[in-house]
């Protein structure tokens, strides 16, 4: 299987490794046409429980918001996805998490402004990168068995490009330690529709 992978983001800290500024071209992979179009939202403070709030992968739907556990995308075709979070950056979280990886050009671009006050990119409205520091990453959207990595800014915005060559179902989950516990891997980070679940591609 093939996978191309562009992220758009907004940034908010730390220094990133630019490329350029401008957005990536997906016109070698499917001439004309629109492409397929997936938005997930992060709200900051998802209730888990009466005391305790955990982050949460919403899937946007014509109907409203509705659970990431279970994704399915098309095989062959384009597939645009958005990214938004409104979360803050997760303490722990390591740059080796905050590196691009399965994208097209091996880049993301980031965005500055999902969260005006919490941006600090008063200069550049978005730039491509190839890492985000983790000081700044709040979560990542990660594909294991593909390669694929995209590092989700604290207070940003992500557009990302995928395709997709063969069918089959996968894991996505978030690498960084947004649970509870100890080590921050309880909680969200273990549950399908909260930081985890499957993308089924046919």
């Amino acid at each position: 299987m093939v996978v191309a992978f562009a992220v758009i983001t907004a940034a908010g800290l730390g220094s990133y490794i630019a490329t350029s500024t401008s957005q990536p071209s997906v016109t070698t992979i499917q001439q004309g046409g629109t492409a397929y179009r997936l938005t997930l939202i992060e709200p900051m403070n998802t209730g888990w429980n009466a005391t305790t709030a955990q982050p949460k992968f919403y899937v946007v739907g014509p109907g409203g918001l509705g659970s990431s556990a279970s994704i399915s995308l098309p095989v062959k075709t384009l597939i645009q996805v958005t990214i938004v979070s409104y979360d803050t950056p997760t303490p722990g979280s390591t740059d080796q998490q905050g590196r691009v990886s399965g994208t097209v050009s091996g880049t993301v671009f980031l965005i500055n402004g999902t969260a005006a006050s919490m941006s600090s990119m008063p200069e550049q409205w978005g730039q491509n990168v190839t890492s985000v520091p983790g000081a700044g990453l709040a979560h990542t959207f990660t594909i294991p068995q593909l390669g694929v990595n995209v590092p989700v800014v604290g207070g940003d915005t992500e557009i990302a490009y995928i395709y997709f060559t063969t069918s089959g179902t996968y894991t996505w989950l978030c690498e960084t330690p947004c649970g509870f516990g100890p080590t921050g891997s309880e909680g969200a980070m273990s549950a399908a529709g909260w930081m985890t679940g499957s993308i089924t591609v046919s």
